[in-house]
C-alpha cells in the first residue's frame, strides 16, 4: 500500500510589507495566483492525500472563484480551514483537519513560496519516514547580528547559521504533540521545527534552494515575476 502525506498550506498571513491590501498569495503571478504554484504540485502528486488550505474567512470566496477559473471545479483534495491570528494557531487549525493524525505524515508549506519543486517534496517525504521531523534550510550568506535598541548585542558565527524554509515535514502525531505542549507552556514559536525542538526531538535539516524564497516585499514579487518569465522562456517545469 502506497504511503501518503497530507499538506497544510498556509495562506492566512497579512501583506503589510508587500504594500497591498489584497492577500499576497492571491496576487496574480503572471497568469496564476501565487498560491497555485505550490498547490498544483500537491494536487498532481499521487502521494498527497489532502491539501488543507488555511486562509482567512474573508478570502475564501475569492480563492474559490480563482480556483474555479483555473480548474473548472474545486480540486477534490482541497479542504479549507480558517486561519488564526498567529502562524502557530493557523497550523493548529490545519492539524485538526487531518485525515490521519495518528499514523500519517504532514507537510507544512507557506503558500507565499511558489518555487518549490517535486524534488524537494520527494526528498522530504523519504527522509521523514526515518527521521520523523525534517526541515529545509539554506546556509546564511550574510553575517547575522542580534540587535537591541539599535545596538549590536551579539554577532553570530555565520558558518553555523542557516535560514529556515518550508516545506517542513513531520510524523503527524509528533507535530500534534509539539503543538499541544506549546499550548500548555503558552509558547508561540516562529515555525513548526522550533516546536518539535522544544520536545528534545531531533530535527533533520536538508539543504533547500535559493529559489525557494518567500514573497514578502514588492522587490520579492518583482524577482518572482522574473523567475516565472525565465522558466517559461526555457521550458523548465517543477519536477
Amino acid at each position: 500500500m502506497k504511503e501518503t502525506y497530507e499538506v497544510i498550506l498556509l495562506g492566512a498571513g497579512s501583506s503589510i510589507r508587500l504594500g497591498t491590501l489584497e492577500n499576497k498569495v492571491m496576487l496574480m503571478l503572471k497568469d496564476r495566483p501565487v498560491y497555485d504554484y505550490a498547490l498544483n504540485l500537491f494536487i498532481e502528486d499521487d502521494c498527497c492525500e489532502q491539501v488543507i488550505f488555511v486562509v482567512q474567512q474573508e478570502d475564501q470566496a475569492n480563492i474559490k472563484n480563482q480556483l474555479l477559473k483555473l480548474y473548472n471545479s474545486l480540486p477534490k483534495k482541497l479542504t479549507f480551514v480558517q486561519g488564526g491570528k498567529e502562524r502557530q494557531y493557523s497550523v493548529e487549525n490545519g492539524l485538526s483537519a487531518l485525515n490521519n493524525p495518528k499514523d500519517g505524515y504532514v507537510l507544512v508549506h507557506d503558500a507565499a513560496r511558489p518555487f518549490i519543486d517535486k524534488e524537494m517534496i520527494n526528498e522530504l517525504f523519504e527522509t521523514v519516514k526515518v527521521e520523523k521531523a525534517v526541515i529545509l534550510a539554506i546556509p546564511a550568506k550574510d553575517t547575522i547580528k542580534v540587535v537591541r535598541n539599535s545596538e549590536v548585542h551579539q554577532t553570530l558565527h555565520r558558518p553555523v547559521i542557516w535560514q529556515v524554509q518550508t516545506p517542513q515535514m513531520f510524523k503527524s502525531k509528533l507535530l500534534i504533540q509539539a503543538h499541544k505542549q506549546a499550548s500548555v507552556d503558552e509558547f508561540v514559536g516562529n515555525e513548526e521545527g522550533e516546536l518539535v525542538e522544544r520536545m528534545n526531538h531531533p530535527v533533520k535539516v536538508l539543504e533547500g534552494k535559493d529559489k525557494n524564497f518567500k514573497i514578502t516585499t514588492a522587490t520579492d514579487f518583482m524577482i518572482a515575476e522574473a523567475i516565472v518569465e525565465r522558466i517559461r522562456e526555457q521550458g523548465i517545469t517543477n519536477n
